[in-house]
C-alpha cells in the first residue's frame, strides 16, 4: 500500500528532507540555547500567547479543508481521495 506522499515523490527528494531537518534543528537551537536566544532577543511566551499561536497555526488547515469540501460540493470533484 502506497502512502499519499509517495505519488508526489516528496519523500524521495533527499535535499528537501535534509533542508527541512537542518532548518528545524537551527530553529530549535536558537530557542533552546540561552546565549543564542539572547542574541535574537527571544523571550518565553505566556499561556495566552501560546493559545494565539496555536489558533493562528490551525487557521490555514481549517480553511484548506473547508475549501476542499466546498469544491467537492460545488463542482462534484474530489480534490484528495484516501488511498486504498
Amino acid at each position: 500500500m502506497k502512502n499519499q506522499y509517495s505519488k508526489f515523490g516528496i519523500l524521495e527528494n533527499k535535499y528537501l528532507i535534509g533542508a527541512f531537518i537542518l532548518g528545524t534543528l537551527m530553529q530549535i537551537i536558537v530557542v533552546v540555547v540561552p546565549q543564542i536566544a539572547e542574541v535574537f532577543k527571544l523571550v518565553p511566551l505566556n499561556s495566552t500567547q501560546w493559545m494565539y499561536t496555536i489558533g493562528i497555526s490551525i487557521i490555514p488547515l481549517v480553511i484548506m479543508e473547508l475549501q476542499k469540501k466546498f469544491e467537492e460540493i460545488k463542482f462534484g470533484k474530489i480534490i484528495y481521495q484516501k488511498a486504498r
